[in-house]
């Protein structure tokens, strides 16, 4: 069953729903044909609807509800992934995959060691192609929420932003003792509901960027004695943090 967020364009009355997106309805109609009788997922965020098609047009569908609930593809856990620049289109699969995994929302950033850079007229460019991979990969994992991609921030500005987590994981390849569940038995699992992830740039992070990491509260981690490329450690992480307190086992909250 196709999966579709819904937007300000479109009407939710008491038994149907009218799309009016131009993307969507697009979509619908010419990409994939859909036709009457058809079902769809269609999610707000909060709530999520099950609709059958009746009407079909260049300009709209409209679709009769058969089913409504809360919405329950979300993780407890709120993970956001703090993300150094990476080289080629290594991001757009950074991006990709952690949405599947149900990392909340992506922050890009700037260290000393990042090959990329981000400049002027080009960031926005950029930002909305990777917003645009993420809600693909939403609707085909049936998430209901639609990450975003956050601007370019230099490593010396994360201090404040990472005070809002109950946890912020650093991701190291030159620690080689403290590693995730270490961390996590030493917290308490059932405490965490945030959690930043920050992974570095293909050259690794600097001392000094480490440093100040850890002073802003950051827990250096370790994810074992092979190094994983940056768009891999990520993920990695995630799926870890997932299985330990979040949704891809029977622990959760």
């Amino acid at each position: 069953m196709y999966k579709f967020f819904l937007n300000q364009e479109d009407v939710i009355e008491e038994n149907h729903i009218i799309l009016n997106h131009a993307d969507s309805v697009r979509h619908l109609e010419k990409s994939l044909r859909i036709k009457s009788g058809e079902l769809i997922t269609l999610s707000t965020g909060a709530l999520s609807y099950i609709g059958k098609v009746t009407e079909v047009t260049p300009q709209m569908i409209k679709l009769e509800i058969v089913d409504r609930h809360e919405a329950q593809n979300e993780s407890p856990l709120k993970i956001d992934l703090y993300q150094c620049l990476p080289k080629g289109q290594k991001l757009e699969l950074i991006i990709q995959k952690n949405v599947e995994l149900g990392v909340r929302d992506f922050y890009l950033v700037a260290s000393k060691r990042c090959i990329v850079e981000y400049k002027g007229k080009d960031i926005q460019k950029k930002l909305d192609r990777l917003d645009k991979i993420a809600l693909e990969a939403a609707k085909q994992s049936k998430r209901d929420y639609i990450s975003t991609v956050k601007a370019v921030l230099p490593i010396e500005k994360l201090g404040t932003a990472l005070s809002e987590y109950d946890l912020v994981l650093i991701l190291y390849e030159s620690e080689e003792n403290l590693f995730i569940n270490d961390v996590l038995k030493a917290i308490g699992p059932n405490e965490l509901k945030t959690i930043a992830v920050i992974v570095g740039p293909e050259g690794g992070f600097e001392p000094s960027e480490i440093e100040f990491l850890k002073a802003n509260g950051a827990q250096i981690v370790t994810l074992g004695k092979r190094i994983l490329r940056t768009e891999t450690a990520g993920f990695t992480c995630v799926t870890c943090l997932q299985y330990a307190v979040g949704d891809l086992s029977s622990r959760t909250k």
